[in-house]
């Protein structure tokens, strides 16, 4: 059975993408909401995939195809566990758009998360590139484009 992780900054579409996978009846898995915890480091504070509850979740999962969602700095210890590493990806004035106009998540509204998500266009997408076995330009490309290319990687 395939476990198909993704992958994207805020305002790619990635939680628009799974609630329609689920809608469709796949497996999947918002590793935002039950999988993530806060750690300091010093002074920085960092929210992190809780990495018992990620191993428990691949553990129980090997049944069927299972597609999860998520963007944390320790994710890339996982990615020998998926089939697949897509990102999605999007202009930065699309993200930033997005994020604006949706009603399910309130993150990247204030001007400290909204500089957040830019500094992360600049630094963390690259790396994101880097590690990613598909990338997916979701600017352009609608929900139902995104999630066909997914499941013809099961």
């Amino acid at each position: 059975m395939a476990i198909i992780f993704v992958t994207g900054l805020s305002g790619v579409g990635k939680s628009s993408v799974i609630e329609q996978l689920k809608k469709e009846g796949y497996n999947v898995v918002d590793t935002d909401y039950g999988y993530i915890k806060e750690i300091k480091n010093e002074e920085i504070e960092e929210i992190i995939w809780d990495e018992e509850k990620i191993i428990q979740l691949l553990e129980k999962s090997k049944q069927s195809h299972l597609f999860i969602s998520g963007t944390y700095s320790n994710q890339g210890k996982f990615y020998k566990h998926f089939d697949y590493v897509v990102l999605l990806k999007a202009e930065l004035n699309v993200m930033l758009d997005r994020i604006t106009n949706r009603t399910s998540n309130n993150y990247g509204k204030s001007p400290k998360q909204r500089a957040k998500v830019i500094d992360s266009f600049e630094n963390v997408l690259p790396l994101l590139e880097k590690g990613s076995d598909i990338i997916i330009d979701t600017t352009r490309n609608d929900i139902d484009v995104v999630c066909k290319r997914l499941k013809e990687l099961l």
